[in-house]
């Protein structure tokens, strides 16, 4: 239970136009708007957000400290082409984080809302990307749905971490080895992922299966994907 005290030293989150252009440029590349090694330059950015450049430059300048884009010889930025060693180390940090915040979710989803209602808006909007189609809004939604288990979870020091590699995740699960083309089929495994967490709200569980739920969640559609069962037995033989 959270003490209502803590609610008076509270200071509401603000988010800076800088820190919004980041995540609108995370998203350009996500969405497939900017591809891999195109050139990112404060001219073109400013041009097509329609904001002066300085808050384009600290944009730049902090997806560079994340890795999303590269230096380009002093004339700008590139957008990163994420290979297979980053990706991995991203999804261990993401498993390892949300594994810690869904165990605290559930703890306090147990004490104060045992149908976890924060989970069924996201899921709404990802059955209304279905409808339309809509890929990106999709993505987005997913992210909302484990930003509210980050939310709910009240570890501060884990969602601060979560939301240092939030990008990263963005970008990496809109591949399309990570993204099932048929999007009513996300609003399925969110679905099923939602009552997991509902069964375990209701019953006492053991972090191990949280995680390990957890886990197939994240990586469902990619061990879907054609010749996932071949680079397994690669790895392990």
């Amino acid at each position: 239970m959270i003490d209502s005290t803590d609610e008076i030293f509270k200071i509401p989150k603000r988010v800076t136009l800088t820190e919004t252009i980041a995540d609108t440029v995370a998203r350009a590349i996500a969405t497939g708007i900017l591809k891999p090694d195109e050139r990112v330059t404060e001219v073109a950015m400013a041009e097509r957000i329609g904001v002066s450049r300085a808050p384009i430059r600290e944009a730049l300048k902090i997806l560079h400290a994340q890795g999303i884009v590269t230096a380009d010889s002093g004339r700008g930025f590139r957008v990163a082409a994420f290979d297979d060693a980053t990706i991995a180390k991203v999804l261990e940090v993401r498993l390892s984080l949300e594994a810690i915040l869904l165990r605290d979710a559930v703890q306090y989803w147990r004490e104060n809302d045992t149908a976890a209602t924060e989970l069924n808006v996201p899921i709404a909007r990802m059955h209304e990307a279905a409808v339309n189609g809509d890929r990106a809004a999709s993505l987005e939604a997913d992210l909302s749905f484990h930003q509210a288990i980050a939310e709910a979870a009240h570890n501060q020091i884990v969602a601060t971490l979560w939301s240092a590699i939030a990008r990263h995740v963005m970008i990496i699960f809109s591949m399309r080895q990570y993204r099932a083309d048929d999007l009513f089929s996300v609003v399925r495994h969110h679905e099923m992922f939602r009552d997991f967490i509902r069964e375990q709200i209701r019953q006492e569980s053991a972090p191990e299966a949280l995680r390990k739920e957890l886990e197939n969640h994240l990586l469902q559609i990619s061990r879907m994907q054609p010749g996932h069962a071949a680079r397994g037995r690669e790895q392990t033989g």
